[in-house]
């Protein structure tokens, strides 16, 4: 699916999820708009939910034009990225005359303070310590989301839809905002370098400059070594000799007096700047781009739209309306009223049209044998395992319970969603009868934290209150949120 595609589909969804009461997509517009597009893709999941995305899109968009822009800034500004670029080339110009003489000390900045510099920040990339393209991709979401909230004015339940829809994209096209951050914050330090150089030979050409050094704490020999280390690259590319010690103590200013003609120096000054900065720049924002392309062509789904797909095509059967969820209970029975909770809760939230299958609970103890087991738990496209808060989790069995279940979701080649879900209401009620109520909150932290530990996140919620009771939205978001695909 492509990035325009997966940004129409979670845009629409986000309308719809927050959309009720059908002001903005009447239900006659989702249904006619669902058959529209499993007449035009058949039941291709992935293009019906394009086909049937850009439908009501259009719709939306004729009556709210402003869509389109939020559309346009939520993938990055690319005009942003090209005043980003042109000022790092004005800044290396000036980089270059930052002395305001007609000297070059080949010791000191800009250019050993640039090559410097980049080579720290290669340092904190490779060491997953550069966090300044993530900040610029939270940035632009950001802007975007004030932009979002300026749209309340004039409709609220528009901008509570493409709120949703903000936080749902930058979760969904992190790798991607992150990766155009980067490949700008790349080319701007190219530019830079680039610009730097030219400064330098246009002051060659228009003035008589001349290089020297000068240090307080280097003698000849001292400043040879480092100059060995800093141009010896540039040296052996260009073949421009670097002065022995005598020849640099000649050079050394003194007064008026010192330096050499500058040539040589400004190519071995061009040639290190283009080694360090420029060509490994131009490098990795190459890498971004290639990266870019292929997120671009090929993006990534979030687990949320099986479910989303599921309802959206459910009334109209075949392969996309069908769903089946395989809960296993954990050392847990549920009650009836819990079982209740679970077949009103989790259609609402994973697809109208879902299947339940109810196994039967695993027992303490039988950890192993459960995993070993798991191939004969058919074909289901949601597992969702059942613990019980009043437990508290413990590595060796429920742990290896949640572990055994992700890995043979992982090795799966047609891959269900994995949902763990804890039922506080047992719990909650014996601690409100114990007048304790409070741990139940630190039961449900600990619970969070423990399956997070294994890469998942623990959804928890009351089952028997959720037969009884209206969903809040809220509870289903958290439970979509909660699914995990590999």
């Amino acid at each position: 699916m492509r990035e325009d595609e997966l940004r129409s589909i979670l845009l629409v969804k986000a309308i719809e999820e927050t959309d009720s009461a059908g002001t903005l997509l009447p239900p006659a517009d989702r249904a006619a708009a669902a058959r529209e597009a499993h007449r035009a893709a058949g039941d291709d999941a992935q293009r019906m939910g394009v086909e049937r995305a850009r439908t009501l899109l259009a719709k939306v968009v004729a009556r709210h034009p402003f869509l389109n822009t939020v559309s346009s800034l939520s993938g990055g500004s690319a005009a942003a990225g090209a005043v980003v670029v042109v000022l790092g080339v004005v800044a290396g110009v000036a980089l270059s005359a930052l002395d305001g003489t007609r000297r070059i000390n080949v010791l000191a900045f800009p250019v050993l303070g640039v090559v410097a510099w980049n080579l720290a920040m290669y340092a904190a990339i490779f060491a997953g310590w550069m966090r300044a393209p993530e900040m610029l991709a939270q940035l632009s979401t950001g802007r975007l989301s004030r932009l979002v909230a300026k749209s309340g004015a004039f409709n609220a339940p528009l901008a509570e839809a493409l709120g949703r829809f903000t936080r749902e994209w930058f979760a969904a096209a992190r790798p991607l905002l992150v990766a155009r951050a980067a490949r700008m914050l790349h080319l701007s330090a190219a530019a830079l370098g680039i610009g730097l150089i030219a400064g330098l030979y246009v002051r060659g050409i228009a003035f008589d400059y001349r290089a020297g050094w000068e240090s307080t704490f280097l003698d000849a020999s001292q400043a040879r070594a480092l100059l060995s280390v800093v141009y010896g690259p540039a040296s052996l590319l260009t073949g421009i000799a670097i002065p022995d010690a005598a020849a640099l103590e000649a050079l050394r200013w003194d007064g008026a007096a010192g330096g050499e003609r500058a040539a040589p120096w400004i190519h071995l000054l061009a040639a290190t700047v283009a080694l360090f900065v420029v060509l490994p720049r131009l490098a990795l924002s190459l890498a971004g781009t290639l990266f870019i392309a292929r997120w671009s062509r090929r993006a990534p789904l979030p687990a949320s739209l099986t479910a989303y797909f599921r309802g959206a095509f459910g009334a109209l059967g075949g392969s996309i309306g069908r769903g089946l969820a395989s809960v296993v209970p954990y050392a847990y029975e549920p009650s009836a009223d819990a079982r209740a909770g679970l077949r009103a809760l989790l259609p609402r939230a994973l697809g109208e049209s879902l299947t339940l299958d109810s196994r039967a609970a695993v027992r303490y103890g039988e950890e192993d044998e459960f995993v070993r087991e798991l191939d004969a738990a058919g074909k289901a496209d949601v597992m969702v395992l059942l613990f019980n808060l009043a437990a508290t989790p413990e590595e060796e069995n429920h742990g290896k319970v949640i572990a055994g279940v992700r890995d043979w979701v992982a090795a799966r080649q047609a891959r269900p969603q994995l949902l763990v879900l804890v039922d506080e209401g047992p719990y909650a009620e014996r601690m409100a009868a114990d007048g304790a109520s409070g741990r139940v909150a630190e039961r449900r932290d600990a619970w969070q934290q423990f399956v997070a530990a294994h890469g998942l996140a623990a959804c928890s919620v009351n089952l028997a209150a959720a037969g009884h009771t209206e969903i809040p939205r809220e509870q289903v978001d958290l439970l979509r949120g909660a699914l995990w695909q590999p």
